[in-house]
Parts: structure tokens; sequence; C-alpha cells
């Protein structure tokens, strides 16, 4: 069992969105495993409590040890949790084999008991995410796709507007405190994306 957890800043940090991947286990001797899907859950927990935190819901949506924690995220007014499942699981055979998945799962906390909304359909292999302060737009790094997907947050709709290539594969991204730059993890080539400016933009500089 994987936990990946994603706690909003400080002043809002009385929820926490939990991906719990039941298709990667470990035997006795530490070696790794694949097993059929179909157990994986998603959790909405209460931490208002922090001696006994409290589930709120669990939803039945495959989810990944692929990508954590930073595919796992809560928007500022905590309105919103975003879920980016990274992998597919896909029969080898006999055997299983994760495969790159393409879906951003959006959840209302709003409602009672939190309810999943939507999901949205990004780049291949979804791995990290970021959204930005103002809390109305949000960045996903696709390692396969080779890109970063953007999209807007208006209320409760999370929507995609733009898909900005990156030549290598890109693994995590996050959004400077103003909102006006991005950097991009391209971990295979070691080198660091900077997205500049006005969001949605090519990246304009690297290092």
């Amino acid at each position: 069992v994987a936990l990946l957890a994603a706690v909003p800043p400080a002043a809002y940090a009385d929820l926490m969105v939990v991906g719990n991947d039941q298709k990667v286990v470990f035997d006795a001797e530490g070696n790794r495993k694949f097993v059929a899907p179909g157990k994986d859950t998603i959790s909405i927990v209460d931490i208002s409590n922090r001696e006994a935190p409290k589930i709120l819901v669990s939803f039945p949506l495959m989810t990944s040890i692929f990508g954590p924690p930073t595919n796992l995220a809560i928007t500022p007014d905590e309105r919103l949790a975003i879920v980016a499942n990274s992998v597919n699981w896909v029969q080898d055979g006999a055997a299983w084999k994760p495969a790159p998945d393409t879906k951003l799962y959006v959840f209302n906390l709003k409602s009672s008991p939190p309810s999943h909304i939507a999901t949205v359909e990004v780049g291949k292999q979804p791995s990290g995410l970021a959204i930005n302060r103002a809390g109305d737009l949000a960045l996903v790094a696709n390692r396969n796709d080779k890109s970063v997907s953007v999209l807007s947050i208006q209320g409760n709709e999370v929507k995609l507007i733009d898909t900005v290539p990156m030549g290598d594969e890109v693994a995590s991204v996050a959004i400077t405190p103003d909102g006006k730059r991005a950097l991009a993890t391209k971990f295979p080539a070691h080198k660091i994306a900077l997205l500049e400016n006005q969001l949605p933009r090519r990246p304009q500089a690297e290092a």
C-alpha cells in the first residue's frame, strides 16, 4: 500500500488528499511485484484534529505510486483537490505492467461529502502538478508526452487550455510565488526549463 498526500498551505491545513496504490506490492524480501488492478482508492481526509485524522470519503479510482508526492494538490481556497494518475495498468500475458495514463481527477471539497466532479485528459504520464497562489491556473508535467499541460481553474471547472512542448521528459513543475514564472525539471537531461511571464508560454531559458 502506498500513501500519497498533499497538504494545502497552513492557513487552510484541515484537509488532505491521499492516493492508495494497491497494485504495487512488496514481498517479505522487499522485492517489488505488480498485481491486478481494481482496489485503488483516493481518499479525502479531515486532519483538523491532528491526533485523530478522519477519512471523509474514498473514491474507487486508479492512482499510482509512480508520480508522488507532486501529483496531488489542493487549491489555495481549499475548494478543489486535483490528482494526476501517472500510469494505467495493462495486462502483459499473465502479468501486469504500467503504461502511461492521461487522467487528471478533480474533486469538490466543499460538497458534503466531497465529490469527484470531473476527469480531465492531459498529456501522457502526468507526474507532477502545481497550482498558482491565485488558484486560477495549474501546470502538469507529462513525462511520456515531454510536455507541460496548462489548465485554467474557474470556480469548480478545471479546463485544459494549452500544452507546452518541452523537448525532453519532464518530471515535475513549480510556479513562483508571483505567478509570473514556472520551473520544470527535465529529469533525464539534468536540466531545469524556465517558463516565463504570461503563462502559457514556451520555455525561455534553460539551466
